[in-house]
């Protein structure tokens, strides 16, 4: 071999390497709530409540699905009235742990 191969040898190793990736299999995407989310989430009462929106909202340490906006309302929490099917009320107990679960 000629000293002139070696780095050509070198940069062709690196290319090969460089196109092994970990790359992890895609999550599958849970069907869409027939209702607002809350129907899912009836067996999952007295488990802890943690975040405030969709975003970021989980009940049992599972993120919860809704078609709309999440609201998490604690005992004695205010509330504006204004009514919308696609929103999921999480009701907390003082502990954090869900109570009740509905649309609205």
């Amino acid at each position: 071999m000629t000293p002139h191969f070696f780095p050509i040898l070198a940069v062709g190793v690196a290319l090969v390497i460089s196109g092994c990736t970990n790359t992890a299999p895609p999550v599958a995407q849970q069907p869409p709530p027939a209702d607002c989310g809350a129907s899912l989430l009836q067996d999952k009462v007295g488990e802890p409540v943690a975040g405030s929106s969709a975003a970021d909202a989980t009940v049992g340490g599972v993120p919860v699905q809704s078609k709309g906006d999440v609201r998490v309302i604690a005992p004695g929490q205010a509330v504006i009235q204004n009514y919308s099917e696609s929103r999921l009320n999480l009701e907390t107990d003082g502990s954090g742990n869900l109570v009740r679960a509905t649309c609205g």
